[in-house]
C-alpha cells in the first residue's frame, strides 16, 4: 500500500519495537524456511512456503524500477506457467511491461520569453513523465511559495497559467497528517489544480539536479500520455520573465509569456512489469467476461544504511504502532525504557543484534501476491470452473502511485478489454490483523485493532450495493467467521485508504471493487515487515473468502449491478 502523502517518503525510519505477543511468535516461526511443494487446496502451509520465497532477502524489496522487481515477477510467472493458466500479457506472454526508460534532457533544449532565449542546464531544467507537451505563448504568473495555504492567490490570477513558485521548506515539527487534512490544504489544491503547470524557482541549479537531468541513475516511468513539462528555473531566469526581483513580487503578479522547445533522449529499460494470467470460463456465452483478482508485486526496496532489526521492531511497536502511517515520533522517557527492555529480550533470543537493510514487504504486499497465487492454483485444479473467466493480475508500481494497475486499466490489453471486467477483488496487506496490531484509525483519531476473524472491507458498496451484500452473504454461507470492519471506508476518512491501493484504478472506470485488508501495523513500510511475523492461518481464511466470492460472481446470471454514481476516470480519487 503506498504512502498516504507524497512527502511521506521523507526518509527511512531508523528504529522499531515488539511486544510480548510478537516475541512469542518470533520463537515459533523461523527467520528462513523452505517448505514442501504447494498443493491444489488453499492452505496456510502453502502460503508460508510461497511467502518465504517471495519476501526473501534475495528479492531485495522488489522495488519497481530495479532488476529485483523482475526477479519477483519471474517467480510469479513460473508458478502460473506451471499451473497451466493462459497468458494474458503482451505478445503471448504473461507480462505487461511498464514503460520505464532512462530519460536524459537534451542539452540543446531552450525556452524563449521576455525577448531572451534560455538554455537547458544553464537557466533551467525540465522533466516530463510522458510525451512532453510544449508551452506555446503560455502566460506566466508568480505563485509565491509551494504549500503556502495562508496566502492563496485567486482563481482568476492563476487559472490556465504557468505558475512560478518558490520551493517549500519543511519546518521543524511539521505534522503531515494534520496539514494534508486541513481545510487550508483543500482550498490550496482546489485553486492550484486549475493551473496549466507549476514551475519551481531555484537560486541555482544544483549538481544533484543537473546529474538527475543529464546523467540519471534510475529509469523513470514514462506514461503513454501527453503531459506538461515540469521545469525548474533559476532566480535570474524567473526575474527576467516576471520583470522584477522575486523578493518584491506579489502573488499573482503577471510576467511575460514563454514558449518551450524541450526534448529528451530515452533509453527503454525493462525493470517493472505486471503479471497477467487467465483461467477461461466454462460458459461459451460468459467466458468473455472477467472477474479480476489482484494484488501488487512491488515493495519499497532496501536502504544503504543498515539498522538493528530488533531495536527497530521494538521502537515501532511502542512509539509508532502504525508504522509509516504515524508521523515521526521520538520516544518519551517511559517509552524508551520499554523499548530497551524489549530490544534486550530480542537480542537475547537471537544471540545479539542483527543488521538489516531490506524492506522485504512480506505483508505489503507479499501476503496479497502469494494469496492470489494460492487462489489461482485452486482454480486451476478445480474440477468445475466458473462460467465467467477469471483474470489474475499482479500489478507493479503500486508503491509509486498505482502505476501498473493504472496502465492495465487506462491502456487495456486485447486479452482483457476493460469493459469486460465485471468486478475486481483486491488484496493488499492480508497477513496480519491480530489484536496487538494497530490496524488504522477511527474517524475520531483513536486506534483500531484487529482480533479473531478481523478483516477490513473498503469500497465494497461504493459502486455496487449488490457486490457489498454478496461479500456478507458469502461469509455467512461459507461459515468463514469474518468480522468485517468498515471504519476506514468512511467518506472523508483522513487515512484515505480507498484511494491508496490498486482497486481505485478499476473503480475510477466504474468497475465494482472490493478491497480486502487486515489493515496496518507497526511494521508497515519498515524493514521488519518479514515472513516470520505473518498469521498464515488467517491469511488462508482471507484467500478462501476471495476464492468463494470469485466463484459466486463468476456464476451469476447477470453482471454485478452498478447502482451508485460512477467517478470521473480522469478526476482525483475522493475518499
Amino acid at each position: 500500500m503506498f504512502a498516504r502523502h507524497s512527502i511521506a517518503a521523507v526518509g527511512a525510519m531508523l528504529t522499531i519495537v515488539l511486544p510480548s505477543a510478537l516475541m512469542a511468535q518470533a520463537k515459533e516461526l523461523p527467520l528462513k524456511y523452505s517448505g514442501p511443494p504447494t498443493k491444489a487446496d488453499i492452505s496456510a502451509g502453502d502460503l508460508m512456503t510461497r511467502l518465504y520465497k517471495f519476501a526473501d532477502d534475495s528479492m531485495m524489496g522488489r522495488q519497481v524500477g530495479t532488476e529485483y522487481n523482475n526477479k519477483g515477477t519471474a517467480y510469479i510467472e513460473s508458478e502460473v506457467r506451471r499451473m497451466g493458466l493462459k497468458p494474458g500479457g503482451e505478445n503471448g506472454t504473461y507480462f505487461q511491461n511498464l514503460p520505464f526508460a532512462t530519460r536524459v534532457l537534451d542539452s540543446a533544449s531552450t525556452i524563449t520569453g521576455a525577448g531572451q532565449t534560455f538554455k537547458a542546464g544553464v537557466d533551467f531544467l525540465a522533466a516530463s513523465n510522458g510525451t512532453p507537451k510544449q508551452f506555446v505563448d503560455a502566460p506566466v504568473v508568480f505563485g509565491g511559495t509551494v504549500l503556502d495555504t495562508v496566502n492563496i492567490p485567486s482563481l482568476e490570477q492563476i487559472k490556465g497559467k504557468l505558475v512560478l513558485m518558490k520551493p517549500f521548506v519543511i519546518p521543524p515539527g511539521f505534522d503531515q497528517a494534520k496539514f494534508f487534512g486541513s481545510e487550508g490544504y483543500k482550498r490550496y489544491t482546489a485553486v492550484y489544480s486549475t493551473v496549466l503547470a507549476a514551475a519551481l524557482i531555484a537560486p541555482e541549479l544544483s549538481p544533484a539536479a543537473l546529474q538527475n537531468a543529464f546523467a540519471p541513475v534510475r529509469p523513470a516511468f514514462l506514461r503513454p500520455d501527453e503531459l506538461p513539462l515540469n521545469i525548474t528555473v533559476t532566480n535570474k531566469m524567473a526575474e527576467a520573465i516576471l520583470g522584477g526581483p522575486i523578493s518584491e513580487l506579489a502573488k499573482g503578479a503577471a510576467g511575460k509569456s514563454i514558449t518551450s522547445d524541450v526534448h529528451f533522449k530515452d533509453d527503454p529499460k525493462q525493470v517493472g512489469r505486471n503479471v497477467i494470467a487467465i483461467l477461461e470460463g466454462s460458459d461459451p456465452k460468459l467466458k468473455g467476461e472477467f472477474v479480476a483478482i489482484g494484488a501488487h508485486n512491488d515493495h519499497v526496496g532496501f536502504s544503504r544504511r543498515p539498522a538493528d532489526h530488533d531495536s527497530v521492531k521494538a521502537f515501532m511497536e511502542i512509539v509508532m504502532p502504525q508504522g509509516a502511517d504515524n508521523p515521526r515520533m521520538v520516544a518519551s522517557p517511559e517509552q524508551a525504557v520499554k523499548v530497551k527492555a524489549i530490544t534486550d529480550s530480542l537480542h537475547a533470543l537471537h544471540g545479539g543484534a542483527r543488521a538489516d537493510s531490506i524492506y522485504n514487504g512480506a505483508d505489503d504486499d507479499g501476503s496479497g501476491s502469494v494469496s492470489v497465487l494460492e487462489i489461482a492454483e485452486a482454480f486451476a485444479n478445480a474440477k468445475v470452473k466458473p462460467k465467467r473467466s477469471v483474470v489474475f493480475v499482479w500489478h507493479t508500481g503500486e508503491e509509486l502511485g498505482m502505476l501498473g494497475s493504472g496502465l492495465f486499466t487506462d491502456h487495456p490489453l486485447p486479452s482483457v478489454p476493460r469493459d469486460s471486467i465485471v468486478a475486481q477483488l483486491n488484496m493488499d496487506m492480508v497477513g496480519r490483523g491480530r489484536s496487538t496490531d494497530a490496524t488504522g484509525e477511527a474517524k475520531d483519531g483513536s486506534l483500531l485493532h484487529g482480533g479473531k476473524g478481523y478483516l477490513q472491507l473498503v469500497g465494497s458498496r461504493r459502486l455496487s450495493t449488490e457486490l457489498g451484500d454478496l461479500v456478507e452473504k458469502v461469509n455467512r454461507d461459507e461459515k468463514l467467521g469474518f468480522n468485517f470492519d468498515y471504519s476506514i471506508d468512511a467518506n472523508g476518512h483522513p487515512q484515505n485508504i480507498y484511494c491508496r491501493s490498486d482497486h481505485w484504478s478499476y473503480a475510477k472506470w466504474g468497475i465494482p471493487v472490493v478491497f480486502m485488508t487486515t489493515g496496518g501495523h507497526a511494521d508497515y513500510h519498515q524493514l521488519t515487515d518479514e515472513p516470520q511475523y505473518i498469521d498464515y492461518d488467517h491469511m488462508a481464511d482471507v484467500a478462501h473468502l476471495v476464492y468463494a466470492l470469485a466463484v459466486r460472481v463468476g456464476n451469476l446470471d447477470h453482471r454485478i449491478i452498478v447502482d451508485q454514481p460512477k467517478p470521473d476516470p480522469k478526476g482525483p480519487c475522493k475518499q
